[in-house]
């Protein structure tokens, strides 16, 4: 690590600190309501409206929108779930291969694995702990050749359908670099945003970046409602 980089996390940590007084260690999740939550959930539940309609979800599509930018926005039960959709709207088939990190919750290669692909795990960057563009394009360059306008693995003979990358702990990766070589290699590029919602890298959300973005609300997410999931095209 860098000595710049090790200064930013030094100042990141101390800011984070500075807003939990008196707590050691920091939680690494635990939620606060400190407005109108208790009210809205009572309304919810008394509008019967507690599933996949209803006012409530209607404006929390709208608002994942107004704060990243996106075209749209599509409520799910959880992440996990959000992921599944989006890789099998890009057309993940059972067999595929699907490149990601190591470095991420189990839900990453979990959905990977709901569709019948297997997770391509490639190394992560040091100083944002996400997927590293140098080891993606240098796996590429070495481990695959184009066919009928598509990646296959030579060694596996696997097509290559897709590439999700997570933004560790709100800390996007190199996005632009990795979605630069997806389309270079024809390969559909899904973001993990889940623990960046809030996180803008060059002055662009991330999650907006690809042809699908994911984001979470569990308990230990910067939003949360208890549970849930959104994916964005």
């Amino acid at each position: 690590m860098t000595n710049k980089t090790s200064k930013i996390f030094t100042e990141i940590i101390d800011f984070i600190k500075s807003l939990y007084p008196g707590e050691k260690p920091v939680p690494l999740h635990a939620p606060r309501f400190t407005g109108n939550e208790k009210k809205y959930v009572v309304d919810a539940i008394d509008s019967t409206f507690v599933s996949s309609v209803g006012k409530y979800v209607d404006r929390f599509e709208e608002m994942i929108c107004e704060i990243t930018g996106a075209k749209y926005s599509i409520a799910t039960v959880n992440g996990t779930c959000a992921l599944h959709v989006a890789l099998k709207l890009t057309g993940v088939q059972p067999g595929d291969e699907v490149i990601t990190q190591p470095l991420s919750f189990v839900a990453t290669a979990n959905a990977i694995a709901h569709c019948g692909a297997k997770p391509k795990f490639l190394d992560v960057e040091r100083e944002a702990l996400g997927l590293d563009p140098t080891a993606l394009k240098s796996f590429l360059q070495a481990h695959v050749r184009i066919r009928e306008n598509s990646c296959y693995n030579k060694t596996t003979g696997n097509r290559i359908a897709a590439c999700v990358p997570m933004h560790t702990f709100g800390h996007p990766c190199r996005i632009d670099a990795v979605a630069d070589i997806c389309e270079r290699y024809n390969i559909a590029l899904i973001e993990d945003s889940a623990e960046s919602l809030g996180s803008l890298y060059k002055g662009k959300h991330t999650g907006t970046f690809g042809q699908f973005g994911v984001y979470s609300f569990n308990g230990n997410k910067t939003v949360t409602c208890g549970g849930g999931g959104a994916t964005r095209d």
